[in-house]
């Protein structure tokens, strides 16, 4: 059936007008579905029938592209676990039952603090590094097995997965995992990122294509079998090339509502930070609520420097409240996780800053020229060019000058409507219509329309 881009090329073309050539339609289109793809972690193909061989190497759990809940054959010793955002697909499978379900597990976002320490620690030791995948290669496969396995590999269907943590926790099971590749032209686009294990060439001067998967962090509770819930990320460290020219606002809301979180780690992460990533990540996607208590704790651990601003300058009785305050700032995700964690660190930077600004505008309105004027910031900032000019990329006037002459044009705009509103009811009370009306305005003034009639109705 192609890429699913390809299928919006009629509709790109109605939309631009005029006769754009469609070869180039095309290739945009599949560039943007790509980088969609890429951030969502998801290749939207259309509904198939698949064969996969696991092998998971002790894991409970793995992840695979998007499948119908209850479109697996029965008796296939795995059982899919329905997204908790969408029941319909599921992304993780259960691949071995649980020993012994325990009775009780911590809350959700509890848990996903917990797994974010865990990601940092396994960031900090390098076991999310192609390194730690070749290690556990060399001594976990033999010799004379490892041709096997990259053979077993090059198969499209043979799913292999390399374990780099798993632990229960908590009533949890948290685990981070990465799946070999042998990249071919065969080897099936999941939307996922690839890192080549192998730098050097063989025999026939070659590199051989090996490679291994973004490692995932699966977080599923232990209080049932098979899981009924699971949480998913994808784990992106500092080495990943992605990219960043696409305005991202127009794709949040998208990327949040269908795509699976990504955590973004560079050697300059705090622990804290990155669990608080992890935890936030779960929150914008949809699989914790905004109530929960650790979402007010994680920002206050993470963000420590931040929230005692705004506790001292709001004056808040706490740093809970304090950190409650910045989450509130948070609840719409303004960066782009393909531009590393450092967007990260400055969009809650910058989030803290417009705590701290509102507070002031809240408890002094008077000193703001726009409270004076009577009018929203963003307006009084569209109407400044009129009034002043910019001197060494900043504007430079006198404030009650400015707010007098905008006082005065906002009164005029004000009557001049009032005047044209009336003219419009004297002109219709004559016969005219609303359209004819306004046709009849552009051409005179307002103050002709006590004398203006229409065609052949004049007393």
């Amino acid at each position: 059936m192609g890429h699913w881009s390809e299928g919006l090329v009629n509709e790109a073309a109605k939309l631009i007008g005029g006769n754009p050539s469609r070869q180039v339609l095309t290739d945009m289109l599949a560039q943007a579905g790509r980088e969609i793809e890429v951030l969502t972690g998801r290749s939207f193909q259309p509904l198939r029938q698949s064969t996969s061989v696991i092998e998971p190497n002790d894991l409970p759990f793995v992840d695979i592209p998007d499948i119908q809940v209850g479109s697996m054959e029965p008796g296939a010793g795995a059982w899919e676990i329905p997204d908790p955002v969408n029941s319909e697909i599921a992304t993780v499978l259960q691949v071995s039952p649980l020993a012994s379900p325990v009775p009780n597990a911590a809350h959700a976002a509890d848990a996903l603090w917990v797994a974010g320490q865990l990601v940092a620690g396994a960031s900090q030791t390098g076991r999310l590094s192609s390194e730690h995948v070749l290690h556990w290669l060399g001594t976990s496969v033999d010799r004379e097995q490892r041709n096997d396995l990259f053979r077993r590999v090059m198969d499209p269907a043979f799913r292999y997965y390399v374990p780099v943590l798993g632990v229960p926790i908590n009533g949890w099971w948290i685990q981070i995992a990465r799946r070999l590749v042998w990249v071919t032209s065969e080897t099936e686009d999941e939307g996922r990122l690839y890192e080549l294990l192998l730098d050097e060439a063989n025999a026939s001067g070659q590199i051989p294509p090996l490679a291994a998967t973004e490692a995932i962090l699966v977080v599923a509770p232990m209080t049932r079998h098979p899981a009924d819930w699971a949480f998913t990320a994808r784990i992106w460290t500092e080495q990943v090339q992605r990219p960043i020219d696409r305005p991202w606002r127009r794709l949040a809301k998208a990327i949040h509502g269908h795509g699976i979180p990504t955590i973004t780690l560079d050697p300059v992460s705090t622990s804290y930070e990155i669990a608080c990533q992890v935890v936030l990540k779960g929150y914008w996607h949809g699989y914790i609520r905004g109530d929960e208590p650790a979402l007010a704790n994680a920002v206050a651990m993470a963000y420590p420097r931040q929230v005692d601003r705004i506790q001292r300058e709001t004056h808040a009785p706490d740093r809970a409240s304090a950190a409650a305050t910045l989450l509130e700032q948070l609840i719409h995700p303004g960066f782009d996780p393909a531009r590393g964690a450092e967007a990260t660190r400055r969009y809650v930077r910058r989030k803290a800053s417009i705590a701290v600004m509102q507070y002031r505008k809240s408890e002094a309105p008077d000193r703001y020229p726009w409270t004076q004027v009577g009018i929203s910031e963003r307006r009084y900032y569209k109407l400044l060019p009129m009034f002043a000019q910019k001197v060494n990329g900043r504007y430079e006037y006198d404030y009650d000058d400015v707010v007098a002459r905008m006082k005065a044009h906002l009164n005029l705009v004000d009557k001049t409507r009032e005047v044209r509103a009336a003219a419009l009811e004297v002109l219709r009370s004559h016969g005219f219509g609303d359209e004819a009306a306004r046709k009849w305005l552009q051409r005179h003034s307002p103050e002709e329309a006590v004398n203006a009639w229409p065609r052949g109705r004049r007393p």
